[in-house]
């Protein structure tokens, strides 16, 4: 058999990635078993203006691993991929294409013509990821791909917006919205960002407005002194004792001469600035409720391109709002009403994608009554705990505290790339929702109609994604049937408000179910510094560039272990695991270049009993792994599967079991004894596969197809009718026989691990060559390992390298120049060291051993005769520390007859 020295990832990557697609194996009609449980995740969109960054790399790869397991354990399982067609962004990114290439504007073009060049933009360029995505080996259903503008998923849009229209939930009119100039459009309160100013924007203005009739000024402090041009009150608390004379009475406002009253409102702090507050309606989100609770009037000095309006005055008029802010600030000083300016450090909302500071306006738009929707997902996390937060701790009560507290939802957005508002005005300005032009007519009894310019919010067509992309609003589609509630969300933690919390809103309320069972949010991957990573900074990894350094699998095994973990991104674990990839390829080789005669699935023929303690003892690993591996995926612990599955595969069967077997493995004489032997290595190398596959799907699938004995019996039974080349990742996932899990064999090879692993650290320490053959004498105790040994004897010697090993209960007549080591249950080894090493290191290297156990049983006898650590830590816990103890007293004492030994 040719078998390449070296595994190649991308031969592997691209092979069968490409024929697993072209053969249907992603999509859940490859399950043939009618009665087969069902398993659902729908990915989180990605913009489709967008590239891979390590976020969605994270993501896919948890996704990944829980399709593929929870697909090899039977179930139907689908993974549903799509796009977000990302309405700012794919609309700015057209814009720009248009001036560089053309010169021209959209408005040049008009809405149709445009809109016509974002989906040739989005067909040309908007691929990108989901090409990148395949490259990662996703295992999604690429059959069932949704793109939220599909016709299908902008009629389930149109239908929500109408039925809550229709009950009262989305209503027009005027609002206090976030507005952003640069963008030209409305934000949610979810879409903007708080930062904190520069030091020389940091400022608290106190300006001065005279009271009518009276020499008195009452201060008010502001951090937007261009904003007082728009004030139509001053506001104290009804508890300020310092203005109780002054509610009721007229300020004059100065630069304006508008007459302003004094109101008390409860809302006010006494203790901020000094205690008086302007009040600008049209221009804060706060006064704006305060002047709704008052009555005051609403005077917009700023317009939507953040310049200043007629109403604030001739001299104001047309300037930018920051230079409206310097002449505000001169003119006040000039008139003697600037009190003072001080240092204040504060936070500004910018736009979450431009970076505009964003002008809150006064402004009618479409809302929605959240709070109305939220009331069954409120109900069900509070009485249920579902979903099941994955961590539960902070997100669960992150989600139940967003719910509780929901306000109404700006729903408009002045785009023209989206959901184009499904509502028509005639001549008169009424307005009629339908769910198309036809419908609306016949409402209204005209065709002179005019369709709202404004488009909806991206997040509202994400809102219904696990139901849309399922059929919905068709509540009779197949897959809405089969395949709803999805089984688990995977996200990130910053969009449990803008998404998760609005698709159990939109399940229950059209589906009748929430949306998902489980929520697992991921961790955020930092750079090397701690730092967020983003194009600005420069400081961003590429998931494709590590790809082509370390191959698919490496990388996949590192962002498994992160999980739901915050951590730095390190080249060094992935070069770590690209190692242990080369670890099981050169294994497996070895396997495979000495697999004449052998099949999978054969070997371990009659009682387990009457097996070699090494077949026991492995056969017990991979049961005991396959438990451990099942229930770390179950509990979304992926970090604990890693560490199973990698000490399994590097310690238990690459260091250990091959060497074990080896002997018999390469026998020259061909015979049953060694086929036998052979087919135990590779039936338990073709289990682990099937254990690593989900985390490594390129390599497990490479070394697989070369495994001789393995086909279409192989596989899980739901699959074997299917129409497709065998491969690993149909195969059924390892489940454990607790029979063959076996203590004593485990114990007994730990018993004989160790003391190899003895022998060959003193070798090492000594500078004994390879070639150079010892002598073992073993005091192997009264406790039944003087058996154990014998038994073993072969093994023993070949790993160690010992031309002559002696067994005995204890090390009597040993010479007394003998490098020695303790094992745990009281054993001991000796290497006689005449004419083996230099005298003056060995004692050197004795006594730093001891010096090492004398301080962690110093550590250990300090937490014993702590009576606080021995009230209240677990017993058994307590009981181990006293073993450890008594055992490191043990090796001790060993130690130090031998450093007597060599004294001499």
């Amino acid at each position: 058999m040719e078998i390449p020295k070296t595994y190649d990832p991308k031969q592997a990557e691209e092979s069968h990635y490409s024929r697993w697609e072209r053969e249907g194996c992603f999509a859940p009609e490859v399950n043939r078993d009618a009665s087969a449980p069902v398993y659902t995740i729908v990915i989180p969109p990605p913009n489709v203006t967008g590239s891979l960054h390590m976020g969605h790399a994270l993501q896919h790869t948890i996704m990944d691993v829980l399709t593929r397991y929870h697909r090899m354990r039977g179930f139907r399982t689908l993974w549903l991929p799509g796009t977000d067609h990302a309405g700012i962004s794919t609309q700015i990114m057209v814009e720009r294409q248009l001036r560089k290439e053309e010169g021209k504007s959209r408005h040049d073009l008009g809405r149709e013509e445009f809109i016509r060049r974002v989906w040739k933009w989005k067909e040309q360029y908007g691929g990108e990821i989901t090409r990148q995505m395949r490259r990662e080996g996703a295992s999604v259903d690429w059959s069932r791909e949704r793109f939220t503008m599909d016709e299908h998923l902008s009629r389930a849009v149109r239908e929500f917006f109408v039925r809550c229209y229709d009950e009262g939930l989305i209503y027009r009119g005027p609002g206090m919205i976030n507005w952003c100039p640069k963008d030209q459009t409305a934000l949610s309160d979810l879409e903007v960002e708080k930062e904190p100013t520069k030091p020389e924007e940091s400022k608290l203005y106190y300006l001065q407005y005279p009271v009518k009739g009276s020499d008195r000024r009452v201060t008010v402090a502001t951090t937007r002194p261009e904003t007082m041009l728009g004030d139509t009150a001053v506001a104290v608390s009804p508890k300020d004792e310092r203005y109780a004379d002054l509610v009721g009475r007229t300020l004059l406002l100065p630069l304006v001469g508008r007459e302003i009253p004094v109101i008390a409102d409860e809302y006010v702090d006494p203790e901020f600035g000094t205690g008086a507050v302007k009040i600008t309606p049209a221009h804060d989100p706060n006064d704006y409720a305060m002047g709704k609770r008052h009555g005051l009037p609403q005077v917009q000095v700023i317009d939507q391109h953040a310049r200043m309006t007629p109403e604030a005055g001739a001299d104001f008029e047309g300037l930018e709002r920051y230079e409206a802010r310097e002449l505000v600030v001169r003119k006040f000083e000039e008139l003697g009403l600037l009190e003072k300016v001080a240092d204040y450090e504060f936070s500004i909302t910018k736009c979450g994608r431009c970076r505009t500071v964003i002008e809150p306006l006064i402004s009618t738009q479409w809302f929605l009554k959240q709070s109305e929707l939220g009331r069954g997902p409120l109900r069900l996390i509070r009485e249920e705990r579902r979903p099941h937060f994955v961590p539960e701790n902070p997100y669960e009560k992150v989600y139940e505290n967003w719910l509780a507290g929901l306000y109404d939802w700006t729903l408009s957005r002045q785009l023209w790339w989206g959901h184009r508002i499904p509502a028509w005005y005639d001549p008169a300005g009424n307005v009629y929702v339908a769910r198309n032009l036809e419908e609306a007519r016949r409402a209204a009894g005209t065709n002179e109609l005019e369709q709202d310019p404004d488009v909806l919010d991206t997040w509202f067509s994400s809102a219904l994604w696990p139901i849309s992309t399922l059929g919905w609003p068709d509540e009779d589609a197949a897959d809405l049937q089969t395949f709803y509630p999805t089984s688990v969300l995977v996200t990130a933690r910053d969009i449990i408000f803008l998404w998760v919390s609005r698709m159990m809103m939109t399940g229950m309320k059209f589906a009748g179910e929430r949306a998902f069972d489980d929520v697992f949010i991921t961790g955020t991957i930092f750079d090397k510094h701690g730092q967020r990573m983003s194009k600005t900074k420069g400081n961003g990894v590429d998931p494709l560039d590590v790809f082509d350094k370390y191959g698919v699998d490496a990388t996949r095994l590192v962002l498994a272990s992160i999980g739901s973990t915050d951590t730095r991104w390190n080249d060094n674990q992935v070069e770590s695991y690209r190692n242990f990839a080369n670890k099981i390829w050169n294994a497996a080789r070895f396997c495979l270049l000495n697999s004449e005669g052998a099949r999978v699935g054969q070997g371990f023929e009659g009682e387990p009993s009457t097996w070699a303690l090494h077949d026991r003892w492995i056969v017990s690993r991979l049961n005991r792994t396959a438990r451990e591996v099942g229930a770390a995926v179950g509990a979304y612990q992926f970090h604990e599967a890693v560490y199973a599955l990698y000490h399994f595969f590097w310690d238990d069967f690459c260091d250990w079991y091959i060497e074990l077997s080896k002997a018999d493995v390469t026998a020259a004489d061909a015979g049953p004894g060694r086929d036998a032997a052979r087919s135990r290595v590779l039936t338990v190398l073709e289990q682990a596969l099937r254990l690593l596959h989900p985390f490594m799907p390129f390599i497990t699938e490479e070394l697989w197809q070369l495994l001789p004995g393995v086909g279409a019996e192989s596989m899980h039974p739901a699959y074997r009718a299917a129409a497709v080349t065998p491969t690993v990742m149909l195969a059924e996932f390892p489940r454990a026989d607790e029979t063959l899990i076996d203590e004593r064999a485990e114990a007994e090879m730990r018993s004989v691990i160790e003391l190899v692993s003895r022998v060959r650290n003193i070798r090492t320490e000594l500078n004994v060559k390879p070639s150079e053959e010892v002598r073992l004498v073993i005091g192997a105790g009264a406790d039944g390992l003087g058996d154990l040994f014998n038994a073993s004897l072969p093994q023993i010697r070949r790993l160690t390298r010992a031309a002559e090993v002696t067994v005995g209960e204890s090390l009597a007549g040993v010479p007394r120049a003998s490098a020695r080591a303790v094992l745990a249950g009281g054993a001991e080894v000796a290497v006689p060291l005449e004419g083996l090493i230099d005298f003056g290191q060995e004692r050197a290297r004795v006594g730093r051993e001891r010096e090492k156990l004398e301080k962690e049983l110093q550590k250990a006898e300090a937490q014993l005769s702590n009576p606080q650590f021995v009230e209240r830590a677990p017993a058994e816990k307590v009981e181990e520390l006293r073993q450890r103890s008594a055992d490191l007293g043990q090796r001790i004492r060993a130690l130090t007859e031998m450093l007597e030994a060599l004294a001499e």
